[in-house]
C-alpha cells in the first residue's frame, strides 16, 4: 500500500515538473480565524465525594494565515498556518501545510488530519455544534474510555501530524478518492523509535456525490491502519461509512464506525441526525451511541448514548448564535449508569 501511494504521489510530482511555470503574481497573504465562546448548565450524576460544577464556560480560538498564488500554467499553490490562541493548548501551531492543486488532483504536505476528515465532512448534520468542534464532551464528565470527539473519522488516530495526502480529481461524475500517509501518529518529526510510537499510518477514503433536482445524495467510506508500537499485534485499524441526503432545506445523514485499536479495546459507534434550514435559521435533532470493550473480549461493554436538540441563528456573515439541549447516558465498565442533562449556548465567529 505504501508503495502504491508513493508511486501515485510520484506521478503527481512528475506532472507538476512536466510544465514548469512562474507565478503570475507573488504569493498573497490573508489573515482569518475563529472564536467560539460557550456557556453551559448541566446536572449530572456525581461519584462519592464529587461536587461537579453545574455551570461552566468553554472557549476555542485560532488565527489563520494563508498564502496563495496561481502559476501561469494553472497550478495553485496554497500555504496555511493555524495558530492556537489559548495558553492551555500544548502547542502554538495547530495545522501547518502546503497544497499543490492542478488538473492531476491535490497534493498536501505538512501537519494536517488525513483525507477521511476532508471527504466525510460532518457524519451527521447539527445546527450549531459540529463534529470538528465537539464541546459537549467537556460539559459532561466522561465515565468510559469511549471516543466521543472525532469518533467517525480517523482523526482519532492521526490528528494534525506530519504527513502527505493525495486527493484525486473527479474520476467519474461525483467520484473522488484520496489517500494519506503519516510516518508516525505522534506529534513529532525526524527520527523516532517505532518501539515506542505507532507508525506508518495509511488513510484511504472515497466519496460519491450525486445531484438531483432540489438536492443531492452523498456516501463516503474509508479505511485506516497504522503499525503497532509494540510489534506484538496488528496496530490500530478502523472503518467508517457515512451516508446523507440533502433536499429542499432538509439534511439527513448518519455514520457508522468500527475501531479496532492496538490495545484490542474495540469500539462500535453510530450517529444519525436531521436538520432543517430556512434563511438564517437552523434546527436539528441528533443522536450518537457507542459500545466499547473495557478489556479485550469483555462481555460487559461500556456504553454511551447522547441526544441533542439544537437551534442556530446567523445574525451576520460569520456570526452565529446557538442553543443546545442535551441528554447523555453512560454505562461504565462495572455496569453503573451515569446520567447527565443540560443546555449549552454560545456564539461562533469566523473572520
Amino acid at each position: 500500500m505504501r508503495s502504491l501511494f508513493l508511486t501515485t504521489t510520484g506521478l503527481f510530482a512528475a506532472g507538476l515538473l512536466a510544465a514548469p511555470a512562474q507565478a503570475e503574481e507573488p504569493i498573497k497573504l490573508s489573515v482569518g480565524g475563529k472564536l467560539r465562546q460557550y456557556f453551559f448548565v448541566a446536572d449530572q450524576d456525581n461519584a462519592p465525594g464529587q461536587k461537579l460544577n453545574s455551570t461552566g464556560m468553554l472557549t476555542d480560538g485560532e488565527v489563520y494565515f494563508e498564502g496563495k498564488t496561481v502559476l501561469d500554467n494553472g497550478l495553485e499553490v496554497r500555504a496555511v498556518i493555524e495558530l492556537e490562541t489559548e495558553a492551555r493548548n500544548d502547542r502554538n501551531a495547530d495545522e501547518v501545510y502546503i497544497d499543490f492543486v492542478s488538473g492531476f488532483g491535490k497534493l498536501r504536505v505538512g501537519e494536517k488530519e488525513g483525507i477521511s476528515a476532508t471527504l466525510v465532512e460532518d457524519p451527521a448534520p447539527q445546527a450549531f455544534l459540529t463534529t470538528d468542534e465537539e464541546m459537549l464532551g467537556d460539559a459532561i464528565r466522561p465515565r468510559t474510555g469511549i471516543t466521543v470527539k472525532d469518533a467517525f473519522t480517523f482523526k482519532r488516530f492521526a490528528n494534525d501530524v506530519l504527513g502527505v495526502t493525495y486527493e484525486t480529481p473527479a474520476i467519474l461524475p461525483g467520484v473522488k478518492f484520496g489517500v494519506s500517509y503519516h510516518p508516525t501518529v505522534a506529534d513529532t518529526e525526524g527520527v523516532f523509535d517505532k518501539a515506542t510510537t505507532a507508525s506508518n499510518a495509511i488513510d484511504i477514503t472515497g466519496r460519491y456525490e450525486a445531484k438531483f433536482t432540489g438536492g443531492k445524495f452523498r456516501i463516503a467510506t474509508g479505511y485506516f491502519h497504522s503499525d503497532s508500537r509494540t510489534g506484538g499485534n496488528d496496530g490500530n485499524e478502523a472503518w467508517s461509512t457515512t451516508v446523507g441526503v440533502t433536499y429542499a432545506g432538509w439534511d439527513v445523514a448518519g455514520s457508522y464506525a468500527v475501531s479496532n485499536p492496538a490495545n484490542s479495546r474495540d469500539e462500535r459507534s453510530w450517529t444519525a441526525g436531521v436538520m432543517y434550514s430556512i434563511g438564517p435559521y437552523k434546527i436539528s435533532a441528533h443522536h450518537m451511541g457507542a459500545l466499547r470493550e473495557p478489556t479485550p473480549n469483555a462481555v460487559l461493554k461500556e456504553k454511551i448514548d447522547r441526544t441533542t436538540i439544537q437551534g442556530a441563528y446567523r445574525i451576520g456573515p460569520g456570526i452565529n448564535l446557538g442553543l443546545v439541549g442535551f441528554y447523555t447516558d453512560q454505562r461504565d465498565a462495572t455496569g453503573v449508569n451515569w446520567d447527565g442533562i443540560g443546555m449549552l449556548g454560545g456564539a461562533k465567529l469566523a473572520f
